[in-house]
């Protein structure tokens, strides 16, 4: 008798070892073909920093003879895989023209990079970010790949200082992309600056056609993420008229937790409405 149990005990765990298996599998995120990815560095003198690029390639990139509409992708070092992955599986849905994935990992820390005012010595990169990729990281990029080179064909996704990263370039120069999915955006950031600097371009930007996705999570924290993201939706809400605009809130995630549901649907929202 003792035996019996012991064998079941012993298969319990067995079986309980291989669900822990599987489901840890299922989270792994798949890596993208690597013989569809370039990886190179581009040296910035302006900042006086390298950056490590990688670039997705759609699969029939070299057959095709078209050019592909680009998405520049922050914290690439993180997501590059993700959002080149989920790109494939959505042109093959929808039966859409696919995209060129550009990720830009870390060349020095992403609070700096990312967020657009000085509030300490690691903060206020943006505007010689901004100007990185506007003025080398892009020309690289449309110079060595078959690329179109208009403002609408641009993407830029960044999540959380990556989102206010894409806030801050909306507002300051949006001839640059004419995409934008913001994921969990940081607009607290310096009481609320994103939206003083929208404000201050309205003008210039109100006008012109644009696609943007808002992406957060439930559980993010209510004060500080939560009613600044809710505010600065319902500002582009009333005051951008050509806008193809989105939100959503992944019920009960975190501001991590939320990220990759938001880049899939944000990617969604992109593909159906480009």
């Amino acid at each position: 008798m003792k035996t019996i149990k012991k064998m079941t005990v012993i298969l319990g765990i067995i079986v309980m070892a291989l669900v822990l298996s599987v489901l840890l599998s299922s989270c792994e995120e798949e890596i993208f073909n690597p013989a569809l990815t370039r990886t190179f560095t581009i040296e910035s003198p302006s900042i006086g920093v390298t950056y490590p690029i990688q670039v997705a390639l759609p699969e029939n990139y070299n057959t095709s003879g078209e050019k592909f509409s680009t998405i520049y992708v922050l914290d690439g070092d993180q997501d590059f895989d993700l959002v080149a992955n989920t790109c494939k599986s959505l042109s093959d849905r929808y039966g859409a023209p696919n995209v060129i994935v550009v990720s830009i990992g870390y060349g020095r820390d992403r609070s700096i990079d990312y967020t657009p005012t000085k509030t300490g010595s690691s903060t206020g990169g943006a505007p010689e970010f901004l100007e990185f990729i506007t003025s080398e990281l892009i020309p690289k990029i449309e110079q060595d790949y078959n690329v179109e080179t208009t403002r609408e064909s641009r993407t830029i996704l960044g999540h959380s200082y990556g989102g206010l990263f894409g806030a801050y370039a909306f507002a300051v120069n949006n001839s640059v992309f004419g995409n934008y999915i913001m994921l969990s955006p940081s607009l607290w950031f310096d009481d609320e600056v994103s939206m003083i600097l929208e404000k201050q371009n309205r003008v210039d930007n109100k006008d012109v056609s644009q696609l943007v996705f808002m992406g957060i999570g439930e559980a993010e924290n209510t004060g500080k993420m939560q009613a600044p993201f809710e505010a600065y939706y319902q500002i582009l809400h009333d005051n951008y008229s050509d806008m193809s605009l989105s939100k959503n809130r992944e019920d009960d995630l975190s501001h991590m937790g939320s990220k990759d549901p938001n880049i899939v649907k944000g990617l969604n929202y992109y593909f159906q409405n480009r």
